[in-house]
């Protein structure tokens, strides 16, 4: 029961802004995600990534706040698929919420 893939550009509702699927497909079989929100008014810096995807209703620009990650149950939310990002920019953002838990 997969309802999002990793790199889905998502809608939620209730949620002012838009959020990044950052779990990997075998984790979301179960119809649960982990998220990062997607923001404008937000500084970059080395947690903060930009994306900007092309949509139909126009272009996507923010940055994926990594240090945010949520957990949502889509079974039980109103959501809606915006898009999805390039698989480099996916790989960028793994690499950083890796970053985050690795011990020093």
């Amino acid at each position: 029961m997969k309802l999002a893939e990793q790199g889905d550009i998502l809608k939620i509702a209730g949620v002012s802004w838009p959020v990044l699927v950052v779990s990997n497909n075998r984790f979301n079989e179960i119809g649960e995600v982990l998220v990062c929100p997607i923001l404008s008014a937000v500084t970059q810096n080395a947690v903060h990534l930009p994306v900007c995807i092309s949509l139909s209703s126009g272009e996507l620009r923010g940055l994926v706040v990594c240090e945010q990650v949520k957990h949502l149950d889509l079974k039980a939310r109103r959501f809606s698929k915006l898009g999805s990002i390039h698989l480099g920019d996916l790989m960028d953002i793994a690499d950083t919420l890796t970053a985050l838990f690795e011990c020093i």
